[in-house]
C-alpha cells in the first residue's frame, strides 16, 4: 500500500479539499466514472474523500464505495499502473476544465447567489412534492418535472444535493429507476438502451393490469361461471393452467382485495377473483367498500358503466375504448419521463425540456 500511498503526495491529491463544491461536482461529473473516481477515493485522505463524495449523488456514491470495499476486502485487485494513470487522467482533466474556464475559484468574495443555495437548497425540498405518475395526469406530470428541471439547473454548486432531493421525492418505480440510471455515470447510448427497456417493460406491465381489469369489468356484463373467468384471467399469464389453478384455489382465502396500480398483475388478478365472488353473493353493495381504495382511473370508471342500465353492447364497447385511452395516456406519460429526465441529464434548456413534453399533447404548457 505504500507505493499507492505515495500518489496522493505524488499528484498533489488532497489538493482537491480545498476546491469548493462546484468544482468538484464538475470534475467529478459521470464524465470521470466511478471505476476511475473510485481509485482516486482509495488515495485521498479520509477528510478530502469526504467532502467529495459529499458532491455526488447518492447513486453514484453507493456504486463507488462497493467498489472501494471490494478492493478492501482484496476480492477486486487493481495494479499500481491503473491507479497511475488514472491521477494522470484526473491531472488532464482538471487541466482541461480550467482552460476551458469551468472550474475557475473567483478572486473576489462570492456573490450573495452562492452564499444563498443552501437556503434555495432547502427551499426547494420544502416545495417538491412527492409524485407518483400513476396518480399525476399530463398537466401535473409536466408541472412538476418543470420544477425538478429548474431547480437541478440553477441551484449553484449544488446539483448532487439537488438530484438527491428529487429521486428521494419519486415514488413510482418508472420514474424512479430511470432517474437514478440518468444521474449514474452511464454513457449516453447506455441510458437510451436502458431507458428502452424499462419503458417497454412498464408498458407491458400496465398492459397487463389493464387487461384484467377489463376481463373483470366485461365479467360483471357478461356473467361468466368462475371457471370461465379464471379461465380468461389466466390467459394473460405465461403459465395459464397454472394461474388458473391458483384463482380457483387461492383467491377465495383472500381476506382484502385491492386493485391498485402498483401492485404486481398476479395480486391483482387474485383480487379481481375475489370480488368477483363477493359480487356474485352479495352484489354492488359487498365490493362498494373494497373497491373506494383503488387509484386505478379506468378500473373506477369501467365499474360504472359496468353497473349502469345501459345496453350492453354499448357497455362493453365503452369499456374497451376506455382501455384503449388508459393505455395511451400511459405510453404518453413514460415517454414525457424520459425526454424529461435525459434533458436533465444532458442539461438542455428548460424551453426544450417543455416543448418536448407539451409536443404528445394538444395544448402548451402554463405554469
Amino acid at each position: 500500500m505504500s507505493e499507492i500511498d505515495s500518489l496522493n503526495s505524488q499528484y498533489k491529491l488532497d489538493s482537491l479539499g480545498l476546491l469548493p463544491d462546484f468544482c468538484l461536482q464538475e470534475i467529478f461529473s459521470r464524465e470521470f466514472n466511478n471505476a476511475a473516481t473510485a481509485k482516486i477515493f482509495i488515495l485521498l485522505s479520509e477528510g478530502t474523500k469526504q467532502k467529495v463524495i459529499e458532491n455526488l449523488n447518492m447513486i453514484r456514491a453507493v456504486r463507488i464505495n462497493k467498489i472501494i470495499d471490494k478492493f478492501e476486502s482484496g476480492e477486486l485487485e487493481i495494479p499500481f499502473s491503473r491507479f497511475e494513470k488514472t491521477c494522470e487522467d484526473l491531472m488532464d482533466r482538471v487541466q482541461e476544465l480550467k482552460e476551458e474556464g469551468k472550474i475557475q475559484v473567483p478572486e473576489v468574495s462570492l456573490d450573495e447567489s452562492f452564499l444563498s443555495s443552501s437556503r434555495e437548497l432547502t427551499d426547494f425540498s420544502d416545495n417538491l412534492p412527492r409524485f407518483n405518475f400513476y396518480q399525476n395526469d399530463l398537466h401535473d406530470l409536466i408541472s412538476w418535472w418543470n420544477l425538478a428541471a429548474k431547480n437541478i439547473k440553477s441551484l449553484f454548486g449544488k446539483r448532487s444535493q439537488a438530484e438527491n432531493i428529487v429521486l428521494e421525492r419519486l415514488d413510482d418505480e418508472f420514474s424512479a429507476r430511470i432517474f437514478a440510471h440518468s444521474i449514474d455515470d452511464l454513457k449516453k447510448n447506455e441510458f437510451a438502451d436502458k431507458a428502452e427497456e424499462f419503458r417497454v417493460a412498464a408498458f407491458r406491465e400496465h398492459e397487463q393490469r389493464l387487461n384484467l381489469i377489463e376481463e373483470f369489468l366485461l365479467q360483471l356484463i357478461n356473467k361468466l361461471s368462475n371457471r370461465d373467468f379464471a379461465a380468461r384471467l389466466a390467459d394473460n399469464f405465461p403459465d395459464d393452467e397454472s394461474m388458473q389453478d391458483k384463482l380457483l384455489q387461492n383467491s377465495p382465502l383472500l381476506l382484502i382485495p385491492a386493485v391498485k396500480d402498483e401492485l404486481p398483475a398476479e395480486d391483482i388478478a387474485m383480487s379481481l377473483f375475489k370480488l368477483k365472488l363477493i359480487h356474485d353473493d352479495l352484489g354492488f353493495k359487498g365490493i362498494e367498500k373494497l373497491i373506494r381504495s383503488s387509484n386505478n382511473y379506468f378500473f373506477k370508471k369501467g365499474l360504472s358503466i359496468s353497473f349502469s342500465n345501459m345496453n350492453s353492447e354499448y357497455a362493453q364497447r365503452i369499456i374497451k375504448e376506455r382501455k384503449k385511452s388508459a393505455l395511451n395516456e400511459f405510453k404518453i406519460k413514460l415517454k414525457m419521463i424520459i425526454d424529461a429526465v435525459t434533458c436533465i441529464r444532458e442539461n438542455s434548456s428548460i424551453y426544450i425540456m417543455l416543448e418536448l413534453m407539451s409536443s404528445y399533447t394538444v395544448y402548451d404548457f402554463e405554469e
